[in-house]
């Protein structure tokens, strides 16, 4: 599917299609700016939690989260997740989980019996497979990154201008 808002430079541009749907009409650049910020996989506020991402966007746009925009990011995502999106949004919200894991972990904590709550060779065994994590993580982005380029229907996914036809 078409991309409902592509960012260049620093502005977001809705599509022709975007302004027909209803969640979008009455939103302004910077509304639609957060919509994409906060919905969209290609976003660099991605990497964040949900919650510290809408405070990172919000300091950074200005725009409060207001019913309208919620809608809007419900209906982004319902219109531009395929199935790997989804499946790329779930691995990088558990790479968060883990990196809060890694940095919670205490070996020294022990249970009301005095045993270990975490072990040593756990969190030893947990940090060798971060390297699998890591790259299954940018595997699966690749893999992402090559439907769409499929689903584009220009080249390399050169964009069209008005003067390239």
């Amino acid at each position: 599917m078409k991309d409902l808002l592509t960012i260049d430079g620093t502005k977001v541009i809705p599509s022709p299609y975007a302004l027909t749907i209803p969640e979008f009409k009455t939103l302004k650049i910077d509304e639609l700016s957060a919509v994409y910020f906060l919905a969209d996989h290609r976003s660099p506020y991605i990497v964040y939690a949900e919650d510290e991402r809408l405070e990172k966007v919000q300091e950074s746009i200005k725009v409060a989260a207001s019913p309208k925009i919620k809608a809007a990011i419900l209906k982004y995502k319902e219109l531009s997740e395929t199935s790997a999106i989804k499946l790329l949004n779930a691995a990088r919200e558990s790479v968060v989980k883990l990196e809060k894991y890694f940095k919670e972990v205490d070996l020294t904590l022990t249970d009301d019996n005095g045993r270990p709550i975490y072990h040593a060779k756990d969190l030893i065994a947990n940090l060798a497979n971060m390297g699998k994590v890591v790259s299954g993580l940018d595997e699966l982005e690749e893999l992402v990154k090559k439907q769409q380029a499929k689903d584009n229907p220009n080249r390399g996914g050169v964009v069209v201008n008005k003067y390239s036809q």
